[in-house]
């Protein structure tokens, strides 16, 4: 028999497990940039890994520009770390993480200097590569935005992820100019 007591305990225990369910089922802001570029996609991957960031970084609205790297190798070997110096004097620690030749390759960007470092944990890169008719080659962009608690993550997501995106898809323009205009 069920007494009022085992039944408030059940109805309390699913309770706290659907609040930790939802809570990490909770997506972290995220946001996609997207281009083709006719460019054959071993070309596009192997300009793109190691592509000097202070080329492809410039200001975005609030965003500062890349200005140089300390890399001491070139940047295709998982486990290196970089730091990324910006116009704004601050920095941030790079570290690849996985490359999967003309595939993907990952990356995770923390230790920032900026004002980012009171509202992310880190952020996370992806890039995703699909070859296409003709030569042309698909690519996605993933910047994953892990916030400091769920304040940060509503601040993120409602004030710094547009211009993220904006950024990203500059980046992005600007590959496809260098790589197209190149042949």
């Amino acid at each position: 028999m069920i007494t009022k007591f085992t039944m408030a305990a059940l109805l309390a225990t699913i309770a706290i497990i659907g609040t930790a369910n939802a809570q990490r089922t909770k997506k972290f802001p995220e946001t996609k940039a997207e281009i083709i570029i006719n460019a054959h996609i071993d070309t596009a991957f192997n300009y793109i890994v190691p592509v000097d960031l202070s080329l492809i970084f410039k200001r975005y609205k609030r965003l500062p520009a890349v200005v140089k790297t300390d890399e001491n190798e070139i940047w295709f070997k998982p486990g290196l770390t970089r730091t990324v110096y910006f116009d704004d004097g601050t920095t941030a620690k790079e570290t690849l993480l996985t490359v999967e030749q003309c595939q993907s390759f990952t990356y995770k960007i923390e230790d920032f200097t900026s004002q980012l470092r009171f509202l992310a944990k880190r952020v996370e890169g992806n890039w995703q590569f699909t070859a296409m008719e003709n030569g042309h080659t698909y690519i996605e962009w993933t910047y994953t935005i892990i916030p400091k608690n769920f304040i940060t993550r509503f601040i993120i997501r409602h004030f710094i992820l547009k211009d993220i995106n904006g950024l990203l898809n500059n980046g992005l323009l600007i590959i496809k100019e260098n790589l197209e205009n190149e042949e």
